[in-house]
C-alpha cells in the first residue's frame, strides 16, 4: 500500500508541475511515460497484470486495441470530487481483444466507445466507478462468448449492445440509452433514463431475454420498457400505471404509477446530470427483493458519492506560487485511502 500512495502522490504532483505522467506499475518497477500520448504508450510498453495509474487530463486513445490483461486506474470523473486533480479523460475509442481477460477499468471517462473484438470470449471485464460517452458493445454471435462482464457505480450515455456477453452483471450504475441484444444477463439497482422520444414506433429501454430485472428505475412516461421473453422482473419503480414487462414475463412486487417527481430528491429531465441527487425520497417505501432500498443506493453495491476510484485519492493539493527565501517551496498534498 505504501509503495501504491507512493506512485500516486507522484503521478498526481508531477502532473501538477510539468507535463502529465501515467505511472506504469509492474511487479518489479514503476515507469513514467510523459505527455498526452502516455496512455497509449503505457499500454503498448505493459506486460499482462501490469497497472496503470493516470493523473487527471485528457488522454487520446488512437482508436487503441488492447490484447492483455490491465488494470487501469484514473482520479475519476466527477468534476467536484477531483478539484485537485482534475478528472482523468480518455478521449477516442478503445477495443478489447482475446487476450483481455480480467481487465479492469476504474474511475476514467471514456469519451468514445468501449467494445469487444466480435466473438472474442474476452471474460472477468470490470468496469467500475467510469463514465462511457459512447457505446458499450460486446460484439458477436454468442458461439464465442464473453463471460462475466461485470459494471458496478458507472454512467453509460451511448447505446448498450450486450450480443455476445454471457452472465454479465449490471449493477447501480446510470443509462441514458437502450440496452439492446441481452440474453440471460442481471440488471440490478439501476437507472435508466430513456425517456420522451418522438418517434412513431414503440421504443424500448432494454431488448432482450431471460434476463433478472430487479430493483432498477425506469423513468418512463411514454412507450414501452421490455421487449423480448421470459425476463423476470421483481421490485422495479416505473411511473407508469400498467408498463409493459414483454411477452411472458414473470413480474412480481414491481412499484408502479409513482410519479416521476416523488421519485428523487432533486432530477429532472431524461438523462444524467451530475448536479442531480439521485437519492430516493421515500427510500423506506420503494424496497428491492433484497429489502434494501430500489435504484442505485440500494443493493450489493451502493452507489459510492463522486464514484471516487478505489485506489488512494488526492483530495487536497495545495502548491505555493513561489519559494520562500529559503529557496524552498510550500506544497500540501492531502490523500485518502479508500475503503472500496
Amino acid at each position: 500500500m505504501k509503495k501504491l500512495i507512493l506512485v500516486l502522490l507522484c503521478t498526481g504532483f508531477v502532473s501538477s508541475l510539468s507535463a502529465q505522467k501515467v505511472a506504469l506499475h509492474s511487479s518489479s518497477d514503476v515507469q513514467f511515460f510523459t505527455g498526452s500520448n502516455g496512455f497509449v504508450e503505457a499500454v503498448n510498453a505493459a506486460s499482462s497484470g501490469d497497472t496503470l495509474y493516470l493523473p487527471g487530463g485528457g488522454f487520446p486513445t488512437n482508436s487503441i486495441t488492447i490484447d492483455k490483461q490491465l488494470l487501469i486506474f484514473g482520479a475519476g470523473h466527477y468534476a467536484d470530487s477531483t478539484a485537485a486533480t482534475s478528472t482523468t479523460i480518455l478521449n477516442g475509442n478503445i477495443t478489447l481483444s482475446e487476450n483481455a481477460d480480467s481487465i479492469h477499468f476504474e474511475g476514467v471517462d471514456i469519451i468514445g466507445s468501449l467494445t469487444t473484438t466480435s466473438n472474442h470470449a474476452v471474460n472477468h471485464i470490470m468496469i467500475k466507478y467510469c463514465r462511457i460517452q459512447g457505446e458499450l458493445n460486446i460484439r458477436g454471435d454468442q458461439s464465442n462468448p464473453a463471460l462475466n462482464l461485470v459494471v458496478i457505480n458507472s454512467v453509460v450515455t451511448g447505446t448498450v449492445r450486450l450480443t455476445n456477453a454471457q452472465n454479465a452483471g449490471i449493477f447501480n450504475s446510470l443509462f441514458n440509452a437502450d440496452i439492446y441484444d441481452t440474453n440471460g444477463n442481471l440488471f440490478k439497482n439501476n437507472i435508466f433514463f430513456l425517456n420522451n422520444y418522438s418517434v412513431s414506433y414503440y421504443r424500448y429501454t432494454i431488448y432482450g431475454n431471460n434476463n433478472t430485472i430487479e430493483n432498477n428505475i425506469f423513468l418512463r412516461t411514454n412507450d414501452r420498457e421490455i421487449s423480448g421473453n421470459s425476463n423476470i422482473l421483481r421490485n422495479n419503480l416505473t411511473p407508469k400505471e400498467t408498463p409493459f414487462w414483454g411477452t411472458t414475463p414473470i413480474a412480481s412486487d414491481n412499484h408502479t404509477g409513482v410519479a416521476v417527481e416523488a421519485i428523487f430528491v432533486n432530477q429532472t429531465g431524461n438523462v444524467f446530470d451530475y448536479t442531480h441527487n439521485y437519492h430516493l425520497q421515500s427510500p423506506e417505501t420503494y424496497l428491492g427483493a433484497d429489502g434494501t432500498q430500489v435504484g442505485i443506493y440500494g443493493g450489493l453495491f451502493p452507489y459510492k458519492e463522486g464514484a471516487v476510484p478505489s485506489n488512494p485519492h488526492i483530495y487536497l493539493k495545495n502548491i505555493g506560487a513561489e519559494t520562500d527565501d529559503q529557496g524552498q517551496l510550500q506544497i500540501q498534498i492531502g490523500v485518502k485511502a479508500q475503503i472500496r
